[in-house]
């Protein structure tokens, strides 16, 4: 079925029936996720990613997302400045699992002791990158 957990979510909360079709709205839903539109790219990212590229650090995306992620990135302008995206549906373990930060640092050729990770989640980002042997960055952004 298309979006079973999706649809398990709405029916649990009581508001499915307010659907005349769930499979036609969770497409619809998914492929809006797979375009630009639903993103937002603070202003600051771009100044940090010039600045790594032009200094030739190597960066990879390490995502819990799925695989529209390959079609997000481009759509935001934003492939040009990653060597790697390494995913969690591809690799069968989600952040805070060390064997996805793993999987990103294999792609570098990278130990874990000279890699930073940086992301948005205290839990899977911060503590998951620092378990994994990561020097680690959480960044808090207002809400």
């Amino acid at each position: 079925m298309v979006g079973a957990i999706a649809c398990q979510t709405f029916q649990q909360v009581g508001v499915l029936e307010e659907f005349t079709s769930f499979p036609h709205f969770f497409r619809a839903l998914y492929e809006h996720f797979a375009t630009a539109k639903p993103w937002f790219i603070y202003p600051d990212v771009w100044q940090a990613l010039r600045y790594w590229r032009d200094r030739g650090i190597e960066l990879g995306v390490l995502s819990n997302f799925d695989t529209r992620i390959h079609t997000v990135l481009p759509a935001l302008q934003l492939s040009e400045f990653f060597q790697s995206v390494t995913i969690s549906t591809e690799i069968g373990a989600a952040k805070p699992d060390p064997r996805v930060f793993k999987a990103a640092l294999d792609k570098h050729n990278c130990s874990a002791e000279t890699a930073w990770h940086i992301g948005d989640s205290f839990r899977e980002d911060y503590e998951g990158a620092r378990a994994a042997g990561l020097r680690a960055i959480w960044l808090k952004r207002p809400s």
